[in-house]
């Protein structure tokens, strides 16, 4: 199984980076973002509108451009989190995680046995590359990243618990349903907010587990990183394009309508 760079940075305290896949749909996107520098991709099943068929050549490719492949599953279900692993994801990524059970869960659907329950098959989880079984088996319980998201105000309180859970590498804020739930409404400056992430990245420290937050913004994540976060989930594949357009519209109409 092909080593999982992010996860080995992550251990070693180094800060990653990689944004959301939502629209696009071609190799071209995985190939410039891999040329961009990120070090993965998170490429989005809970809110975007990708079939199977199609996650798997993002995935595969990605795998080929040498980033690194997270799926975020619709849900904690068995069958959508090893369909995504088995396309060769190096990782999965859970939505809305309140308490230490789901991740349990989460890991157990993951790895393979002893360390969870997860079912033996298919090639392109390996990139299509036979192996042994017991040395597949290990690889994967070795590289297989789980991230959980935090995206309630019972997810911080049960915090303690979630990331105690051995088998977990990343608890990822989501930002905008935790402001939600917390009663500011995407004010992720509120003092509210800013104490809430102090007291998530204390808490995953304590447990040697990274801490992930998301923005638009790269020059947004600077707090972040100096709290200590350093899974950096930036931007989104759609607000590129529309950043870019935009600047070129703005651009055009300077001399046009001038």
């Amino acid at each position: 199984m092909q080593k999982n760079r992010v996860k080995a940075a992550l251990r070693e305290g180094q800060a990653v980076s990689g944004p959301f896949i939502n629209e696009a749909r071609g190799v071209g996107t995985v190939k410039m973002m891999a040329l961009a520098g990120h070090d993965f991709l998170f490429l989005d099943m809970e809110h975007a509108m990708f079939d199977w068929e199609t996650m798997l050549t993002l995935v595969q490719t990605s795998l080929l451009c040498d980033i690194c492949p997270l799926v975020r599953v619709t849900d904690l279900s068995y069958p959508l989190v090893a369909r995504a692993l088995d396309s060769g994801a190096q990782g999965i990524i859970i939505p809305r995680v309140d308490n230490r059970e789901q991740v349990e869960q989460a890991v157990s659907f993951a790895k393979y046995p002893p360390v969870g329950r997860r079912g033996a098959g298919g090639d392109a989880r390996y990139g299509y590359n036979r192996r042994p079984v017991k040395a597949a088996v290990d690889e994967a319980n070795a590289e297989t990243m789980v991230v959980v998201q935090v995206e309630s105000s019972e997810g911080v309180a049960n915090l303690d618990a979630i990331a105690s859970v051995p088998g977990v590498d990343v608890v990822c804020v989501g930002p905008q349903d935790l402001s939600i739930s917390l009663g500011v409404y995407g004010d992720f400056g509120h003092p509210t907010f800013v104490q809430t992430m102090e007291q998530v990245v204390a808490t995953c420290a304590k447990h040697e587990v990274a801490v992930g937050m998301v923005e638009r913004e790269a020059s947004d994540f600077r707090r972040w990183y100096d709290m200590g976060m350093r899974f950096l989930v930036c931007n989104n594949d759609g607000n590129m394009i529309h950043q870019g357009a935009t600047r070129d519209v703005a651009a055009l109409r300077e001399f046009v309508n001038g």
